[in-house]
C-alpha cells in the first residue's frame, strides 16, 4: 500500500493560521525560513555566535507581527526585513565593541582550504570597517543574490539609494582589498 503524500501548506495559509495563535502554523514557517535566515544573518554581521540570537529575534518579531502583516505571500522578503534590521543593531554593536575582534574572528567559520579561509576572513575584516549603510545593501545583492527592489524592501532604503551605495560599498572594497 502506497503511502499517502504530505501536502505541503503555502505561507498565505500559514501565515494566516499563526495570526490565529496556531503554534503548529508557525512551527512550520520557523522550520521553512530558520536555516535562510541564519544564512542572511550571518552573511550580513559575519558574527556566528550571534547568529541564534539573530534568528531567534527575528522570530519572535515575526510572532508579534504575525496578524497585521498585510501581504502573506510576501512571508520571506517580510522575514527578510525583520532580520536586516535586527543585524544592522548588531552591526553597530560590534563596530562600538572593536575591543572583542580577535574573538569574533576566531568563531568564524572556517573553509576547508585555508587560502579560502585567509580570504574569507579578510572580507570580513574589511566589511567590519565599512559603514552598515554600505555593508547591508552590497551583501543582500551580492552574496545573497537579491534584485534590487528586495534590497530595498529588505533594508527600508529607495532603489536609487541602494545602487548608489552597493557602488560605494565596492569602491571601499576594492582599495581596502587592494591596500590603499
Amino acid at each position: 500500500m502506497a503511502k499517502p503524500q504530505a501536502v505541503e501548506i503555502d505561507d498565505a495559509t500559514l501565515v494566516e493560521r499563526a495570526g490565529r495563535g496556531d503554534e503548529q502554523a508557525f512551527a512550520q514557517i520557523y522550520c521553512r525560513y530558520a536555516r535562510y535566515i541564519a544564512g542572511v544573518a550571518f552573511r550580513l554581521t559575519g558574527d556566528d555566535s550571534a547568529v541564534d540570537d539573530l534568528v531567534q529575534e527575528t522570530f519572535v518579531a515575526a510572532h508579534r507581527g504575525l496578524a497585521k502583516m498585510r501581504d502573506p505571500e510576501q512571508l520571506r522578503p517580510w522575514l527578510v526585513t525583520i532580520a536586516v534590521r535586527r543585524s544592522r543593531r548588531h552591526i553597530g554593536k560590534l563596530a562600538r565593541a572593536r575591543k572583542g575582534r580577535a574573538e569574533i574572528a576566531r568563531s568564524a567559520p572556517r573553509a576547508g582550504d585555508a587560502r579560502d579561509t585567509e580570504r574569507i576572513d579578510e572580507l570580513h575584516e574589511v566589511l567590519d570597517r565599512i559603514p552598515t549603510k554600505y555593508r547591508v545593501p552590497w551583501v543582500l545583492s551580492r552574496v545573497e543574490g537579491m534584485t534590487l527592489n528586495e534590497v530595498a524592501d529588505a533594508s527600508g532604503w529607495s532603489v536609487a539609494t541602494i545602487k548608489r551605495r552597493i557602488a560605494q560599498a565596492e569602491q571601499r572594497l576594492k582599495r581596502m582589498l587592494d591596500g590603499y
